[in-house]
């Protein structure tokens, strides 16, 4: 507007100016009043551009402020959940060592009950190991060939000659030398108390010489309880520890078509193992108790 009046201004100032100049005058003004109505419109864009894209920018901040709001309060239920957790991962860590601690105490306890019972059979065995050895040195030193001892499948297996301890055919009576040897057998045999001992009569395949005697089952089943009731009666072996019992000829240690066979095979054996009662009630002492 004020261009305007700036040019109605310049006509009345320059009446004396030509047609043909003003002519170019208004032209000129014409085409700046357009490029001056274009500058506006398309300043006019630009602002309404940079008010949009303003607005948008404050959506977008806005938006953006809700995210972060969301994210924090995310952040911070998730602090809450991790130490939850940990208090919880703690709690299950200390009741697990507690119970991993349990087990090793139970473990441990375990341990030493089956060594115990190891232990206790062990010494049974070795026990069985040293009375072997000590009944070859003493009765030996009496007669070797008169005994056999056998170590194996967990007993101890003395065999002594029939001859060397009863007189020929008797049940009853024996020979001082036989006694004197079973005298030694049972004291080697007091401290182990732990051991039991069966006595077998065996005989060989010859015809008995006691017609008053049926059976050879019988008539070495009286040879065997004739020693057990020494044994007990004079000896001081615990009666819970003997037992006798007949084999007749039914157990032969050598052919019965020699002489030196039927020999082997007319004999009392003396078969010593750890009592099987003792051995289970030690057990279940062991397991039951602990070591």
């Amino acid at each position: 507007m004020k261009y305007l009046v700036f040019f109605i201004a310049l006509i009345f100032a320059t009446a004396c100016v030509s047609k043909k100049q003003h002519f170019a005058t208004v032209q000129r003004y014409n085409e700046m009043a357009d490029s001056l109505a274009y500058q506006l419109d398309s300043t006019r864009q630009i602002v309404y551009s940079l008010r949009l894209d303003t607005a948008e920018r404050r959506g977008e901040n806005t938006a953006l402020l809700s995210s972060q709001k969301n994210l924090l309060d995310r952040i911070i239920e998730l602090d809450d959940e991790i130490e939850r957790l940990q208090q919880q991962s703690a709690s299950q860590v200390e009741n697990l060592d507690e119970r991993l601690q349990q087990k090793d105490a139970l473990i441990a306890k375990r341990e030493a009950t089956i060594e115990a019972a190891r232990a206790l059979l062990e010494a049974r065995s070795g026990g069985l190991t040293e009375l072997s050895s000590q009944l070859r040195d003493t009765l030996w030193a009496i007669d070797s060939s008169a005994f056999t001892v056998e170590l194996g499948n967990g007993q101890l297996a003395l065999s002594i000659q029939s001859d060397f301890l009863f007189y020929r055919g008797s049940t009853s009576k024996t020979h001082r030398a036989g006694r004197e040897a079973l005298a030694q057998t049972a004291k080697l045999l007091l401290p182990y108390t732990g051991l039991e001992v069966i006595i077998i009569g065996h005989t060989s395949s010859a015809p008995l010489r006691r017609r008053s005697i049926d059976t050879k089952w019988l008539f070495t089943a009286m040879r065997a309880a004739t020693l057990a009731d020494l044994m007990t009666s004079e000896m001081e072996l615990s009666t819970s520890r003997v037992m006798a019992a007949g084999k007749g000829d039914f157990a032969p240690r050598a052919s019965n078509a020699t002489e030196e066979g039927r020999a082997l095979n007319d004999r009392i054996e003396l078969r010593i193992r750890p009592s099987e009662e003792r051995l289970r009630r030690d057990l279940r002492r062991v397991l039951r108790n602990g070591p």
